[in-house]
């Protein structure tokens, strides 16, 4: 089974690094292979790499040949990376230069919501105990969606006014009853609903006041009952805590956050030209809506990393030679963008938007919505650069992730080419592997072997597990954690590895 997790990336133990020319605040890294002074791989990214992306079936467990095996196949991509060159046409290339911008920058936003907003959060015990004693309990609820603040003055003034809930919803939505759920500590609603439902103890019957939703529309919770799980033992009890820190952590690190953004947004408003907005909204609605059988091909296609079609460059393609591209889109901060502007930032920051659920009708809405967050980034990201966030270690080393992993695919592609194998991989990868880039990657390894060093005590206590996982971050224009696992080599051996020094 594959799961979905929403993760912040890059948390990590901080140290500060005094150089001559000042530098922004540095995380402490573990190093765990070297390759001379061209590419290292750190104890962090070996372990995402293994534990954040499905591993293929011959290095799935978490047996010591396996994790040999997986460190093998990453060594293999590094030196495919180097093998395919500075002077590679991937690296010429304005859409793979983008894409690798659009990692590096995203990386930055993190990397200064950690230290600009978590890192900043300091927790009251007082709080945090009371949390705990609400951490347990489940919510059964009825609620009510409302599209804007003059529908909301309408069912407050209903409501005041003594009319029921059941009725209420009635009034927008017809004859029928309001929906129901249950909600508990550890369930996966946004952070402000959360905070709606468990900063203090709820009785039933209770209305809560209106909270505003990602999509801008306006909830209305009414709480309808409740239970409790108490927990028993120590273990329980201190997962719990941890927990309880964790969401709380969150919260306040996200109400931090929003005040920073506003703070960088101030005075910047979006204006747009509503001739084009409409007329690129119907473009991209045809790229949205595509049909099932076309996004199954996709996902195929990424998976096996052979092509990696987007909604936002198939988009591209479609404004190709149109005559709007000199046209006014919008204007914000003084500046007027044109859609070539806009198509241009797309490269770097695909859209992402806040209903991935929305009918055709609110389709318009959406796109508006997804235009104001990429402008909201690119605002966010001139400030990071400002910072110097863009020479953090570990921003760098994301994308140089990014940058290596495909690198390493089209030098395997090339030298696949080369030597006229033409099996289609995603249903041949095995006898492939075994019989034409085992051989390949032997003769790297002997090439290279001088300058591999690994640290052999962190290797060994790295732990894994052979649970399958996709890892995935939400509301960001690039989900994925980490890139597909390279399938390269079945070899376990590392007898060419020479010890760190």
């Amino acid at each position: 089974m594959t799961f979905r997790r929403y993760i912040l990336p890059l948390i990590v133990t901080f140290t500060f690094l005094a150089c001559g020319e000042r530098r922004p605040l540095q995380p402490g890294e573990k190093i765990l292979v070297r390759i001379g002074d061209r590419a290292t791989i750190s104890v962090n990214e070996f372990i995402r790499r293994a534990e954040y992306t499905v591993r293929p079936a011959y290095c799935r467990l978490e047996s010591y040949i396996h994790k040999k095996i997986i460190l093998n196949s990453l060594i293999a991509e590094k030196i495919l990376a180097l093998e395919a060159g500075d002077d590679n046409p991937l690296l010429r290339d304005k859409e793979f230069l983008g894409f690798l911008r659009g990692h590096r920058e995203q990386a930055m936003r993190q990397w200064m919501f950690h230290q600009e907003a978590t890192a900043r959060v300091e927790l009251d015990s007082v709080e945090l105990k009371r949390a705990y004693k609400l951490a347990g309990r489940e919510y059964e609820i009825a609620y009510l969606t409302l599209p804007d603040s003059a529908a909301l003055s309408a069912a407050q003034q209903l409501l005041s006014s003594g009319t029921g809930f059941e009725t209420l919803y009635s009034h927008f939505y017809g004859d029928t009853a309001a929906p129901r759920r249950e909600v508990s500590w550890s369930g996966g609603e946004t952070l402000n609903i959360h905070a709606a439902l468990f900063s203090e103890p709820l009785e039933a019957g209770r209305i809560l006041p209106p909270v505003r939703t990602a999509e801008g529309d306006f909830l209305l919770i009414k709480i309808l009952g409740w239970s409790d799980t108490v927990v028993l033992t120590g273990p329980q009890r201190r997962q719990r805590w941890d927990d309880v820190s964790e969401k709380l952590t969150q919260i306040k690190a996200n109400a931090l956050w929003k005040e920073r953004v506003a703070e960088i947004m101030r005075g910047k408003r979006l204006n747009f030209n509503e001739r084009t907005f409409y007329r690129l909204a119907e473009i991209f609605a045809g790229v949205y809506f595509k049909s099932e059988q076309e996004q199954h091909d996709e996902l195929i296609e990424t998976f096996w990393g052979e092509k990696a079609d987007r909604d936002g460059r198939r988009a591209l393609m479609d404004l190709d030679g149109r005559e709007l591209m000199n046209e006014p889109f919008f204007t914000v901060g003084g500046r007027v963008w044109t859609v070539e502007d806009f198509r241009r930032l797309l490269i770097s920051h695909p859209l992402v938007y806040r209903d991935r659920k929305m009918s055709y009708q609110d389709y318009p809405r959406q796109f508006r919505l997804a235009v104001a967050d990429l402008m909201r980034d690119y605002y966010v990201t001139r400030e990071a650069y400002e910072k110097g966030y863009d020479r953090v270690n570990v921003v760098e080393r994301n994308e140089a992730m990014w940058r290596d992993t495909f690198l390493a695919l089209h030098q395997k592609h090339l030298y696949l080419e080369s030597i006229g194998e033409q099996r289609n991989f995603a249903r041949h990868y095995m006898d492939i592997v075994e019989q034409s880039l085992n051989p390949y990657i032997d003769e790297l390894q002997k090439k290279y072997y001088k300058e591999i060093e690994l640290d052999f005590e962190a290797f060994e206590q790295i732990p894994l597990t052979r649970i399958d996982l996709f890892v995935k971050q939400d509301n960001v224009p690039f989900p994925y954690v980490v890139p597909l696992f390279p399938v390269i080599t079945t070899d376990h051996l590392i007898e060419y590895l020479r010890k760190m020094e």
